[in-house]
């Protein structure tokens, strides 16, 4: 069994709802992973549509419908954040002093 399919099963059966959430080192440690290699699993198992939800206490299997409007209202959070964070970078490139900007309008 590889680990994303391990990591499922450890969620779905001893951590099923958000009291019973289980912190990100904890599972790092029992399935020898970096917390980026962890996150990039449960990034997988969501895109195959599992409902493997996170919150400040850590990741569960969600149990109900509410436990995964939640953590998408988070990640609708952090895809905002991200997005300012590109379109601050971009102002100032735009607005750096060492900068030029060549723009070229074309007329068909």
């Amino acid at each position: 069994m590889d680990k994303m399919t391990a990591i499922l099963c450890y969620l779905r059966k001893y951590h099923t709802g958000r009291g019973r959430a289980v912190h990100s080192c904890e599972l790092e440690r029992l399935f020898s992973l970096t917390g980026r290699s962890l996150r990039r699993r449960i990034f997988a198992l969501r895109q195959e549509g599992y409902p493997v939800c996170a919150d400040e206490n850590g990741y569960y299997y969600a149990e109900k419908q509410s436990e995964i409007n939640d953590t998408v209202g988070r990640l609708d959070e952090l895809v905002t954040k991200i997005s300012n964070s590109r379109t601050g970078l971009l102002h100032a490139m735009l607005t750096a002093e060492s900068v030029s900007v060549d723009i070229r309008i074309t007329l068909s």
